[in-house]
């Protein structure tokens, strides 16, 4: 049996319950999250769960994974010195390599385009790209991608993990990502989603 990296008994809340799950090496596991307004509070909220940031008493994190945070860049870098992707993958990656990854070969990215101007999904990759070069232990959603874009992340979120990482997916994805993951977990409402901090 592979590596254990984390444990959960089940996560609930008085509004949700996520059903319980183990997250071994080279599994792709997602939650599923769908009905609400509020996706990116719970993602936050379970994010910082499956990193480490804070305890829950049903979750055991053996070992913390990391998220691929977007790409943010100051109104200051913005205006005058926008950063392009080599500074980006000097200032975030363990890598000293000057060739251009193969990822960004097949998806139209060059080591001098300015970050900025890169869509969406390529900022995505990047970003993703950036995390692997330090962990293969991760959490990641697909948020803010189309359907094309969402399905290149994550391929290649899979092929990266697939010799000795694991991922967390926390998103709201179809049957096209859905079927290709190792695990399914599907939050289970207790109360009418819409109504979520109603009161």
């Amino acid at each position: 049996m592979k590596e254990l990296l984390i444990e959960s008994k089940g996560i609930k809340t008085s509004e949700y319950f996520i059903p319980p799950f183990e997250l071994r090496k080279g599994e792709l596991l997602l939650i599923h999250i769908y009905g609400t307004a509020y996706f990116y509070e719970m993602k936050a909220e379970l994010t910082d769960i499956f990193t480490g940031k804070i305890q829950h008493e049903n979750v055991k994190v053996v070992k913390p994974l990391t998220f691929a945070e977007n790409f943010k860049e100051s109104r200051f870098e913005r205006i005058f010195s926008s950063i392009t992707v080599s500074r980006y993958l000097k200032r975030n990656t363990n890598l000293n390599e000057d060739s251009e990854p193969k990822i960004f070969e097949e998806n139209g990215i060059s080591k001098n385009d300015k970050v900025k101007n890169l869509d969406y999904s390529q900022k995505k990759l990047l970003s993703l790209y950036s995390v692997f070069t330090k962990t293969k232990n991760i959490v990641f959603d697909l948020s803010g991608e189309g359907p094309v874009g969402s399905i290149k992340t994550f391929d290649f979120v899979k092929d990266q993990i697939k010799k000795d990482g694991a991922a967390i997916l926390i998103d709201w994805a179809g049957s096209d990502v859905k079927d290709k993951c190792s695990k399914v977990i599907t939050i289970e409402w207790l109360i009418e989603p819409r109504n979520r901090n109603k009161n």
